[in-house]
């Protein structure tokens, strides 16, 4: 995954209202990028259901508050495959994989595996192999998921 990162104590977070996480080093993390520990669990965060981040609270993908402060680390996530076929990282249909990622894979257990699979170094492997070795199937890859942004897009209608 991407760089791991301490954040500052909820009193100084000064940028929530922007979907930003401060950091102790002083740089901000989009929270649509981030995945958190907790205890030792990874979440990921569901920017467009924050309805009490303000108060101190976040939101996991299976519906359940955690406070702020109980997070451990934040790690900017990568959408390895993505974007390599898009070619940037903050892409919409990157964009919008992160949101399927976080909000239909994780929640459920099959979803969850593939994920933790995904991340533990498959992923970038696949991305870089992908890009290295096969550049022709990029088209055909973006193809593929062009139909499931698309799917899951007008799903969320």
């Amino acid at each position: 995954m991407g760089k791991k990162f301490k954040l500052v104590p909820f009193e100084k977070q000064d940028k929530l209202e922007e979907n930003l996480l401060k950091a102790e080093n002083g740089s901000y993390i989009k929270l649509s990028t981030a995945t958190y520990w907790i205890d030792g669990e990874v979440e990921c965060f569901i920017a467009s259901k924050q309805d009490k981040l303000k108060d101190g609270f976040i939101k996991i993908p299976n519906g359940t508050y955690h406070r702020f402060d109980s997070i451990d680390m934040v790690e900017e996530s990568d959408c390895f495959v993505a974007t390599a076929v898009y070619g940037d990282i903050n892409a919409p249909q990157v964009q919008k994989l992160r949101e399927f990622r976080n909000e239909v894979l994780i929640p459920s257990r099959f979803g969850r595996a593939f994920v933790d699979f995904y991340y533990s170094g498959a992923g970038k492997r696949t991305a870089d192999f992908i890009k290295e070795h096969l550049p022709s199937t990029i088209p055909i890859i973006r193809t593929g998921l062009d139909v499931l942004v698309e799917r899951y897009s007008a799903q969320k209608k």
